[in-house]
């Protein structure tokens, strides 16, 4: 695919007939994404001896969040009898660690930190035997034809990369957009990209807990359309105002499933030329989620976001941003997925084929510490 160095990136500006009735289509979308956006979209603290850090990456929890076994509590969603677990959490999830590391982001030079997070991932790992073996696992999936040693290296990478990861994320994602820019050498697959911003219309754009995803949202920003970040609530309000007051950008927001209204918002938001940012590597647990071959093996998969994207009759655009090895970020955009009415699940299968070839692109930087084969994650 082409590609472009960023800072020579045009800045573009705003500018079918379905299978279902009105009502229904809409029902169904609301039914769907009400799940959907369950799946937390937090950071995450290094600081907790019991493996918070990386059951962030396996859950999207606060590091002082747990799940709870108890009776589940229903949630009142439009058309969906989905239900939301109790949480609780425990004295790990401080926002004085979160200032900690932000304040000494601002002290330490980028490859210091990186350093240190590097350093401190190899002495963690070592503690982490069941998320060390569960990321294994799933790289053997990906890698079948890796020896055993090659599976080892790549996993012990993955610790490495993700702690690099969450540096930048309190660091590098909260800086001036100039310089997260100038971390950002390429875009691969520009041309992408260009068609669908050449259209009226907003996309959606699917990506994965692969490399630096916060990034991309932040520097999709630039290009004069509005991203909605799909997320959950935070559990801690003070972290959530926190995480919030580092963010400059006018054209970036972070959309929380605190009422069914949202969905409705989001539907307008892609009509209006917005652009909606989702992930796609994990599942909901709700009925929508569809099972779908995942390296040879069936996995499932969050339906939901080509449910919008059909009653919106937006495109979905596979993007991802990927570090390289001298600790700089690729920008890599895939050709956009039209979804027709009655082809939701063709469109799913295609981009889940999408997550295949840019997973085993960079394995190691793949953030999932439990097993994704595995129909409903648990910690």
């Amino acid at each position: 695919m082409e590609n472009a160095d960023i800072a020579n990136l045009p800045v573009v500006c705003k500018a079918g007939t379905p299978c279902l009735s009105p009502s229904q289509q809409k029902r169904d979308v609301l039914t769907a994404l009400s799940a959907y956006a369950k799946i937390p979209f937090t950071l995450r603290i290094v600081f907790s001896p019991s493996s918070a850090w990386t059951r962030y990456a396996a859950t999207g929890m606060m590091p002082g969040v747990q799940r709870i076994l108890e009776p589940e509590v229903s949630v009142p969603k439009v058309g969906t009898p989905h239900s939301q677990r109790r949480w609780y959490t425990h004295a790990y999830n401080r926002l004085a660690f979160y200032r900690l590391i932000a304040v000494c982001s601002l002290w330490l030079p980028r490859p210091v930190q990186l350093c240190i997070a590097r350093a401190v991932a190899m002495v963690l790992y070592r503690c982490m035997p069941r998320e060390y073996a569960t990321v294994q696992g799933n790289l053997t999936r990906v890698l079948p034809d890796a020896s055993r040693q090659e599976v080892e290296r790549q996993a012990r990478q993955v610790f490495s990369n993700f702690a690099c990861f969450f540096a930048d994320l309190l660091g590098l994602n909260r800086r001036a957009l100039p310089l997260q820019q100038a971390y950002v050498t390429k875009v691969q697959g520009l041309p992408h990209l260009q068609a669908v911003l050449q259209t009226p219309r907003g996309f959606v754009a699917a990506t994965a807990h692969l490399g630096n995803w916060e990034l991309a949202g932040r520097l999709l920003s630039t290009y004069g359309r509005r991203i909605h970040v799909l997320m959950a609530p935070e559990q801690d309000p003070a972290i959530q105002r926190f995480l919030r007051e580092g963010i400059q950008e006018a054209d970036l927001c972070f959309v929380t499933n605190d009422s069914s209204a949202v969905f409705v918002q989001l539907l307008m938001a892609l009509r209006r030329g917005d652009v909606v940012a989702v992930q796609m590597d994990r599942a909901t647990g709700h009925r929508s989620d569809v099972t779908v071959p995942f390296f040879g093996t069936p996995a499932v998969f969050p339906l939901g976001p080509f449910l919008l994207a059909r009653a919106a009759q937006v495109p979905v655009l596979p993007c991802f941003c990927v570090m390289r090895p001298d600790a700089r970020y690729e920008i890599w955009v895939d050709q956009a997925i039209p979804v027709a009415p009655g082809r939701e699940e063709a469109a799913l299968h295609h981009m889940v084929r999408i997550l295949e070839r840019y997973i085993a692109m960079v394995p190691n930087q793949w953030y999932n510490f439990y097993d994704v084969w595995k129909a409903t994650p648990t910690v």
